[in-house]
């Protein structure tokens, strides 16, 4: 994948964290965001050239990417042994770079979105407004770093290049100075 491509599936994830309630629809909405924090850190990385972009797909296993297909055949991706590209979590894979300091700070504050799955996902943590502004905290200033970086990669390249970084944005609605943490029903 690409930075707009990673882009646009965090607008998607943005769409759908906004409809939830993070009280409520705690799980959900908590999915919205690690998967969204992770796309705006794969945009990020590709942006800093710390990963490699091009036509691939991660799978859940560290490393095993689907490679060289069709879109519009399934049966045409193969499994492929891949390194410094896509991440599924942070630090999933390592990467054998080093980070940018920004992207050190957007690994940190995804960590608190990592550091609460177990407990509040897959446990049976009560889930309190204290977490919900904690994720909601975390995830701003991930995506926030992460769009720092996109756009000092985009500031160093070429004018076309950075036209297109101006059209995808991380987040939208932050850019517009809107809360997207709740939706009253």
């Amino acid at each position: 994948m690409d930075i707009a491509s990673h882009l646009e599936k965090l607008k998607r994830f943005e769409h759908a964290r906004g409809k939830l309630d993070p009280l409520t629809e705690f799980e959900m909405w908590y999915w919205m965001s690690l998967c969204g924090g992770t796309s705006a850190i794969n945009a990020a990385l590709h942006g800093a050239k710390l990963t490699g972009d091009g036509d691939y797909f991660s799978t859940q296993s560290v490393d095993v990417y689907m490679h060289g297909g069709k879109h519009d055949q399934a049966a045409s991706w193969k499994p492929t042994f891949m390194w410094d590209v896509d991440l599924i979590h942070i630090h999933m894979p390592e990467i054998s770079k080093p980070l940018t300091p920004k992207l050190k700070q957007a690994y940190q504050a995804m960590q608190v979105l990592e550091d609460l799955r177990d407990p509040c996902v897959r446990g049976d943590k009560k889930v309190t407004k204290k977490i919900v502004r904690d994720v909601e905290r975390a995830y701003s200033s991930a995506l926030a770093l992460c769009q720092e970086v996109i756009d000092e990669s985009a500031a160093r390249s070429k004018p076309a290049a950075r036209a297109t970084s101006k059209v995808a944005r991380l987040t939208p609605a932050r850019a517009a100075g809107k809360k997207t943490i709740t939706r009253k029903r």
